[in-house]
């Protein structure tokens, strides 16, 4: 059996469509993705009609909430940034109702077995938590938070699996503690770190057999950041980020143009909502997510 899965796609359409070319040479049974695929790139709503189009399954990422909780009772006042209000206010127009609806009702988490319940459990950032990352040992990168392999227990605990697969620090991470080895395929939109690179797109193969249990595969696809960067510049005035993500991704020797920076401060890893732990015995959370029991 062969699982495919990437995530953190942001609307990156071009980054997605080499890496579906690039699966039709690899043959997997299964595709799964790790949220995100909305936020910082114009092309959501292509990159959600062309996933729906291909079987996979998708899991909710913290972008997706963005989007999902703009205008209700549970917008964090610590998100409000003008530039931000801008560009959720865009997204959530051009993506329209019935996407808002899709992408809003997608699962936490999903759990897959190769040869015994839940062997394989993916999910966007930590399982419970699509705010907060799985992150390298200490001293591998320079985030502020530390996880030892205490911290990473403490984040699995529930969890009976052999591979979690994770996304969200757009920077492939392959870390075992214990039996569990935690998987982070990179980003699709971007990555960062040692991930970081014009025209690049990071997604790994999950290859499971009963003689030899998961085997894990990282794989980048690398395409012509040309028209994608052509396309960021058509889109300045009408995307409030179109500059500020088209010098991001812009070719060698290409000139940057005026940008107005988006402050992604308040939207860092851990961010998550106050009300977040409590978010299933919400009313407002729960119609959100479609439950048709609240009216």
């Amino acid at each position: 059996m062969r699982i495919a899965t990437f995530g953190d796609i942001h609307g990156n359409l071009f980054a997605l469509q080499a890496v579906l070319t690039d699966l039709r040479t690899q043959k997997p049974d299964g595709l799964l993705i790790t949220g995100d695929l909305v936020y910082k790139f114009p092309w959501g709503a292509e990159v959600v009609d062309l996933l729906r189009s291909v079987p996979c399954q998708v899991i909710l990422g913290n972008s997706e909430l963005y989007l999902a909780l703009w205008g209700s009772s549970l917008w964090p006042e610590k998100w409000d940034l003008p530039l931000a209000r801008d560009l959720v206010a865009w997204e959530r127009e051009r993506l329209g109702s019935e996407r808002l609806a899709w992408l809003a009702s997608l699962p936490e988490y999903a759990a897959y077995s190769g040869r015994r319940l839940e062997d394989l459990v993916v999910v966007h950032g930590v399982p419970g938590n699509p705010f907060l990352p799985f992150l390298a040992r200490p001293g591998e990168d320079r985030s502020p938070w530390v996880q030892n392999d205490v911290r990473v227990r403490e984040l699995l605990a529930g969890i009976d699996a052999d591979v979690v697969v994770c996304g969200h620090t757009h920077t492939t991470l392959l870390r075992q503690v214990d039996r569990t080895l935690i998987v982070n395929p990179g980003a699709l939109g971007y990555g960062r770190g040692p991930n970081a690179g014009v025209g690049r797109a990071d997604y790994a193969l999950l290859d499971w057999s009963a003689a030899a249990g998961w085997q894990v595969t990282c794989r980048t696809v690398r395409y012509d950041p040309t028209p994608l960067h052509r396309a960021l510049l058509a889109l300045r005035g009408d995307y409030p980020v179109a500059a500020f993500t088209a010098n991001r991704n812009r070719p060698a020797g290409t000139a940057a143009v005026p940008d107005e920076r988006l402050d992604f401060v308040r939207y860092r890893w851990g961010d998550a909502p106050d009300w977040w732990e409590e978010r299933d015995a919400l009313p407002v959370w729960r119609a959100l997510r479609g439950d048709g029991s609240v009216s």
